[in-house]
Protein backbone atom coordinates (compact mmCIF):
# COMPACT_ATOMS: atom_id res chain seq x y z
CA UNK A 1 0.00 0.00 0.00
CA UNK A 2 1.69 3.15 -0.71
CA UNK A 3 2.57 5.66 1.22
CA UNK A 4 0.86 8.93 1.52
CA UNK A 5 3.19 12.24 2.18
CA UNK A 6 2.71 13.39 5.49
CA UNK A 7 2.44 17.34 3.88
CA UNK A 8 -0.87 15.85 2.12
CA UNK A 9 -2.02 14.25 4.92
CA UNK A 10 -1.98 17.16 6.86
CA UNK A 11 -3.26 19.07 4.04
CA UNK A 12 -6.59 16.39 4.04
CA UNK A 13 -6.80 16.52 7.94
CA UNK A 14 -7.25 20.19 7.42
CA UNK A 15 -9.36 20.29 4.83
CA UNK A 16 -11.95 17.74 6.69
CA UNK A 17 -11.99 19.69 9.63
CA UNK A 18 -12.87 22.89 7.58
CA UNK A 19 -15.88 21.30 6.05
CA UNK A 20 -17.38 20.07 8.90
CA UNK A 21 -16.94 22.87 10.66
CA UNK A 22 -18.52 24.54 7.48
CA UNK A 23 -22.52 25.69 8.40
CA UNK A 24 -25.11 23.37 6.61
CA UNK A 25 -26.94 25.29 3.69
CA UNK A 26 -30.78 26.63 5.68
CA UNK A 27 -33.14 24.83 3.77
CA UNK A 28 -35.35 27.41 2.26
CA UNK A 29 -39.04 27.15 3.72
CA UNK A 30 -41.96 29.41 1.35
CA UNK A 31 -44.64 31.16 3.51
CA UNK A 32 -47.68 32.30 1.79
CA UNK A 33 -50.17 34.88 3.29
CA UNK A 34 -53.40 34.26 1.93
CA UNK A 35 -55.80 37.08 1.76
CA UNK A 36 -59.59 36.45 1.60
CA UNK A 37 -62.16 38.54 -0.35
CA UNK A 38 -64.73 41.12 0.46
CA UNK A 39 -67.18 40.76 2.37
CA UNK A 40 -66.56 36.93 3.05
CA UNK A 41 -63.62 35.54 5.48
CA UNK A 42 -61.09 33.39 5.24
CA UNK A 43 -62.69 30.00 6.28
CA UNK A 44 -65.24 28.04 3.68
CA UNK A 45 -64.06 29.83 0.40
CA UNK A 46 -60.34 29.07 1.00
CA UNK A 47 -60.33 25.71 3.14
CA UNK A 48 -59.35 24.13 0.57
CA UNK A 49 -56.57 25.83 -0.52
CA UNK A 50 -54.76 26.25 2.67
CA UNK A 51 -55.25 22.37 2.74
CA UNK A 52 -53.03 21.89 -1.03
CA UNK A 53 -50.14 24.67 0.13
CA UNK A 54 -49.98 23.54 3.32
CA UNK A 55 -49.93 19.18 2.31
CA UNK A 56 -46.97 20.10 0.06
CA UNK A 57 -45.09 22.01 3.73
CA UNK A 58 -46.00 25.32 3.29
CA UNK A 59 -46.90 27.78 5.83
CA UNK A 60 -49.76 29.37 5.53
CA UNK A 61 -51.62 32.72 7.35
CA UNK A 62 -54.97 33.65 6.66
CA UNK A 63 -55.47 36.90 8.41
CA UNK A 64 -58.74 38.80 8.66
CA UNK A 65 -58.71 41.81 6.75
CA UNK A 66 -60.45 45.38 7.44
CA UNK A 67 -62.89 44.31 4.12
CA UNK A 68 -64.56 41.14 5.76
CA UNK A 69 -67.76 40.67 6.15
CA UNK A 70 -67.10 41.10 10.00
CA UNK A 71 -64.89 43.69 9.89
CA UNK A 72 -67.01 46.05 7.43
CA UNK A 73 -64.19 47.94 6.24
CA UNK A 74 -62.63 49.26 9.58
CA UNK A 75 -59.71 50.31 8.61
CA UNK A 76 -58.43 52.10 5.09
CA UNK A 77 -56.33 50.06 2.73
CA UNK A 78 -53.60 51.54 3.31
CA UNK A 79 -53.79 50.09 6.87
CA UNK A 80 -54.46 46.85 5.32
CA UNK A 81 -51.14 46.58 3.19
CA UNK A 82 -49.68 47.39 6.86
CA UNK A 83 -51.71 44.30 8.41
CA UNK A 84 -50.35 42.44 5.32
CA UNK A 85 -46.27 43.38 6.18
CA UNK A 86 -47.20 42.26 9.93
CA UNK A 87 -48.24 38.55 8.42
CA UNK A 88 -45.24 38.63 6.23
CA UNK A 89 -42.49 39.40 9.34
CA UNK A 90 -44.30 37.18 11.05
CA UNK A 91 -43.61 34.11 8.72
CA UNK A 92 -39.92 35.28 8.05
CA UNK A 93 -40.08 35.16 12.21
CA UNK A 94 -41.08 31.71 12.31
CA UNK A 95 -38.48 30.63 9.93
CA UNK A 96 -39.71 31.26 6.11
CA UNK A 97 -36.84 32.14 4.08
CA UNK A 98 -39.36 33.58 1.22
CA UNK A 99 -42.96 34.88 1.56
CA UNK A 100 -45.64 34.44 -1.36
CA UNK A 101 -48.51 36.27 -1.37
CA UNK A 102 -51.98 35.08 -2.42
CA UNK A 103 -55.31 36.49 -2.56
CA UNK A 104 -59.57 36.17 -4.19
CA UNK A 105 -61.01 38.77 -5.12
CA UNK A 106 -60.17 41.98 -3.45
CA UNK A 107 -57.22 39.76 -1.67
CA UNK A 108 -55.54 39.85 -5.33
CA UNK A 109 -55.89 43.60 -5.61
CA UNK A 110 -54.06 44.08 -1.94
CA UNK A 111 -51.91 41.16 -2.70
CA UNK A 112 -50.72 43.69 -5.65
CA UNK A 113 -50.63 46.68 -3.89
CA UNK A 114 -48.62 45.53 -1.44
CA UNK A 115 -45.81 44.11 -3.37
CA UNK A 116 -45.89 47.17 -5.39
CA UNK A 117 -45.78 49.40 -2.40
CA UNK A 118 -43.56 47.48 -0.32
CA UNK A 119 -41.19 44.82 -2.42
CA UNK A 120 -39.59 41.72 -1.10
CA UNK A 121 -42.18 39.36 -2.50
CA UNK A 122 -41.36 35.97 -3.54
CA UNK A 123 -44.21 35.49 -5.47
CA UNK A 124 -48.03 36.39 -5.96
CA UNK A 125 -50.86 34.68 -6.77
CA UNK A 126 -53.67 36.72 -7.72
CA UNK A 127 -57.20 34.25 -7.88
CA UNK A 128 -60.31 36.16 -10.01
CA UNK A 129 -58.54 39.49 -8.72
CA UNK A 130 -61.29 42.16 -8.73
CA UNK A 131 -61.80 45.85 -7.23
CA UNK A 132 -61.48 48.48 -9.83
CA UNK A 133 -62.03 52.03 -9.13
CA UNK A 134 -60.72 52.93 -11.86
CA UNK A 135 -62.86 50.67 -14.57
CA UNK A 136 -65.89 52.13 -12.43
CA UNK A 137 -65.02 55.89 -12.56
CA UNK A 138 -67.83 57.65 -13.42
CA UNK A 139 -69.87 55.01 -11.40
CA UNK A 140 -67.99 56.03 -8.31
CA UNK A 141 -67.71 59.87 -8.91
CA UNK A 142 -71.23 60.70 -7.14
CA UNK A 143 -69.63 59.11 -3.71
CA UNK A 144 -66.31 60.01 -4.03
CA UNK A 145 -67.31 64.06 -4.04
CA UNK A 146 -69.37 63.03 -1.41
CA UNK A 147 -66.54 61.18 0.84
CA UNK A 148 -64.13 64.19 0.00
CA UNK A 149 -66.59 66.79 0.84
CA UNK A 150 -67.13 64.85 4.25
CA UNK A 151 -62.94 64.28 4.70
CA UNK A 152 -62.83 68.34 4.75
CA UNK A 153 -65.62 69.44 6.85
CA UNK A 154 -66.04 66.38 9.37
CA UNK A 155 -62.72 64.85 9.01
CA UNK A 156 -64.17 61.71 7.41
CA UNK A 157 -64.26 59.32 10.70
CA UNK A 158 -68.24 59.64 10.70
CA UNK A 159 -69.97 56.33 9.21
CA UNK A 160 -72.03 57.18 6.26
CA UNK A 161 -72.97 55.10 3.28
CA UNK A 162 -71.41 54.76 -0.04
CA UNK A 163 -71.76 52.80 -3.09
CA UNK A 164 -69.36 49.56 -3.71
CA UNK A 165 -69.63 47.10 -6.40
CA UNK A 166 -69.13 43.60 -5.90
CA UNK A 167 -69.03 41.20 -9.19
CA UNK A 168 -70.78 43.95 -11.34
CA UNK A 169 -73.46 44.75 -8.90
CA UNK A 170 -73.59 47.63 -6.69
CA UNK A 171 -74.64 48.19 -2.81
CA UNK A 172 -74.89 49.76 -0.02
CA UNK A 173 -71.31 50.24 1.70
CA UNK A 174 -71.34 51.40 5.27
CA UNK A 175 -68.08 53.29 6.14
CA UNK A 176 -66.24 56.70 7.08
CA UNK A 177 -65.46 58.53 4.34
CA UNK A 178 -61.65 58.59 4.69
CA UNK A 179 -61.61 54.68 4.06
CA UNK A 180 -64.18 54.61 1.43
CA UNK A 181 -62.03 57.18 -0.12
CA UNK A 182 -58.80 54.76 -0.06
CA UNK A 183 -60.44 51.32 -1.54
CA UNK A 184 -62.62 53.51 -4.20
CA UNK A 185 -60.61 57.18 -5.19
CA UNK A 186 -59.89 56.38 -9.17
CA UNK A 187 -56.89 57.30 -8.67
CA UNK A 188 -56.28 55.87 -5.63
CA UNK A 189 -54.13 53.00 -4.01
CA UNK A 190 -56.25 50.44 -4.92
CA UNK A 191 -55.72 50.72 -8.56
CA UNK A 192 -54.74 47.21 -9.85
CA UNK A 193 -53.47 47.99 -13.21
CA UNK A 194 -51.09 50.97 -11.50
CA UNK A 195 -50.11 48.30 -8.90
CA UNK A 196 -49.37 45.76 -11.08
CA UNK A 197 -47.50 47.77 -13.39
CA UNK A 198 -45.65 49.71 -10.48
CA UNK A 199 -44.11 46.37 -9.42
CA UNK A 200 -40.70 47.01 -8.75
CA UNK A 201 -39.05 44.40 -10.01
CA UNK A 202 -40.33 41.16 -12.10
CA UNK A 203 -42.30 38.80 -9.89
CA UNK A 204 -43.22 35.19 -10.84
CA UNK A 205 -47.36 36.10 -11.02
CA UNK A 206 -50.08 33.42 -11.22
CA UNK A 207 -53.21 35.15 -12.67
CA UNK A 208 -56.65 32.84 -12.35
CA UNK A 209 -59.59 34.21 -13.70
CA UNK A 210 -63.02 31.35 -13.93
CA UNK A 211 -64.28 31.09 -16.77
CA UNK A 212 -67.85 32.05 -15.31
CA UNK A 213 -66.77 35.08 -12.77
CA UNK A 214 -68.11 37.87 -14.19
CA UNK A 215 -64.91 39.91 -14.92
CA UNK A 216 -63.35 37.48 -16.77
CA UNK A 217 -63.79 39.80 -19.87
CA UNK A 218 -61.33 41.87 -18.36
CA UNK A 219 -59.14 39.82 -19.62
CA UNK A 220 -54.88 39.78 -19.39
CA UNK A 221 -54.37 43.16 -20.43
CA UNK A 222 -56.35 44.84 -17.99
CA UNK A 223 -53.21 44.39 -15.41
CA UNK A 224 -51.85 41.07 -16.03
CA UNK A 225 -49.37 42.14 -19.01
CA UNK A 226 -49.01 45.27 -17.61
CA UNK A 227 -46.35 43.53 -14.75
CA UNK A 228 -42.87 43.12 -15.40
CA UNK A 229 -42.32 40.17 -17.31
CA UNK A 230 -41.21 37.13 -15.88
CA UNK A 231 -40.45 33.93 -17.39
CA UNK A 232 -42.58 31.91 -14.39
CA UNK A 233 -45.43 34.05 -14.71
CA UNK A 234 -48.85 32.41 -15.77
CA UNK A 235 -52.10 33.53 -16.86
CA UNK A 236 -54.46 30.50 -16.06
CA UNK A 237 -58.66 30.02 -16.70
CA UNK A 238 -60.50 27.79 -14.67
CA UNK A 239 -64.12 26.32 -14.71
CA UNK A 240 -65.24 28.09 -11.85
CA UNK A 241 -67.77 31.25 -11.04
CA UNK A 242 -65.71 34.03 -8.98
CA UNK A 243 -66.63 32.45 -5.32
CA UNK A 244 -65.17 28.95 -6.31
CA UNK A 245 -61.89 29.93 -7.92
CA UNK A 246 -59.50 29.29 -5.22
CA UNK A 247 -60.95 25.90 -4.36
CA UNK A 248 -61.27 24.66 -8.07
CA UNK A 249 -57.73 26.71 -8.14
CA UNK A 250 -55.91 24.86 -5.51
CA UNK A 251 -53.78 22.43 -6.87
CA UNK A 252 -52.46 24.02 -9.39
CA UNK A 253 -51.50 26.77 -6.94
CA UNK A 254 -49.58 24.86 -4.85
CA UNK A 255 -48.27 23.01 -8.12
CA UNK A 256 -46.89 26.46 -9.24
CA UNK A 257 -45.44 27.59 -6.14
CA UNK A 258 -43.56 24.62 -5.39
CA UNK A 259 -42.43 24.16 -9.07
CA UNK A 260 -41.02 27.87 -7.86
CA UNK A 261 -38.99 26.22 -4.78
CA UNK A 262 -37.45 23.67 -6.96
Amino acid sequence: MPRVPALCLVLLLALCAVLAAAPARAEEKLGVVLLHDKNGGSDKPLAELVRQLRNVGFSVLTPEMPWSKKRGFDATYQQALVEIGLAVEELRLSGCTRVALAGHGLGANAALGYAASRGGVFAIVALAPSHDPDRHREVFLPDVRKARSMLSTSGGHTRSLFMDIYLDKDYDLSTTAEVYLSFNDPDGAAVMPKNAAALKEPVPLLWVVGLRDPLRHLGRTYAYTKAPSHPKSSYEEIPADHQNVPREGARLVAEWLRGLMQ
